[in-house]
């Protein structure tokens, strides 16, 4: 599907008011690792795969991972489109840092992290801008660097609704082959798609040549 950039933003502008709006809604329904069949596997996969360095969550929430992460010994920065979402991960977590952003447009310098964590959060941006969003996650990875995205397998891009909200929300969905396509083609290597313990998810991993 192509979108302008007005129609995009409004994505982004919508997207950002509905978490503030529910942020206490979603702190219930997806604050604990236990809600997430697996997901403390995904996390401590990636951990144990890490260079030396900093790590960035894109899409944080309410400080699940992150905290998990710490637990783990990573020093992280948290990053979310949600400010009110960042309040809860700042008081729940002794974070390096938590940052407004938007996953089209990082707000860091090159080569800045050893990791980057993206859980349920690509497949809230359009699937035409995936591209953009892996470029730059491979922009602030560094060299060896390595990234981990989760995302729900489909072909329809849309407002849906997902049940954890009462509000719709964009979701992007995609084929695992597609994705790991658009990563390699951005200079990720050592691709590889891995199922999650939760339906239809799937995470795919790789690494900053």
């Amino acid at each position: 599907m192509h979108l302008s950039d007005d129609e995009v933003e409004h994505i982004v502008r919508r997207t950002r008011r509905t978490y503030d709006q529910y942020a206490e809604e979603y702190v219930t329904t997806t604050g604990r690792l236990e809600q997430f069949p697996g997901l403390d596997r995904e996390l401590d996969r990636f951990f144990d795969a890490l260079p030396s360095g900093l790590v960035l969550e894109l899409g944080c929430g309410a400080g699940r991972d992150v905290e998990h992460l710490i637990r783990r010994g990573a020093a992280v920065i948290a990053g979310d489109l949600s400010e009110r979402l960042l309040r809860v991960t700042r008081a729940r977590c002794a974070t390096s840092a938590a940052v407004q952003l938007n996953l089209l447009s990082l707000p860091f310098a090159a080569t800045t992290f050893a990791g980057v964590w993206a859980c349920a959060s690509v497949l809230h941006v359009p699937r035409s801008r995936h591209v953009q969003a892996f470029l730059e996650m491979h922009r602030v990875l560094i060299p060896g660097g390595v990234v981990a995205i989760s995302l729900k397998e489909g072909d329809a891009e849309d407002w849906m609704h997902g049940g954890r909200l009462p509000s719709p929300r964009w979701f992007s969905l995609r084929t695992p082959d597609s994705v790991v396509s658009e990563l390699e083609s951005v200079g990720f290597r050592c691709t590889r798609v891995l199922p999650s313990g939760r339906g239809a998810w799937f995470v795919v991993e790789a690494v900053r040549a």
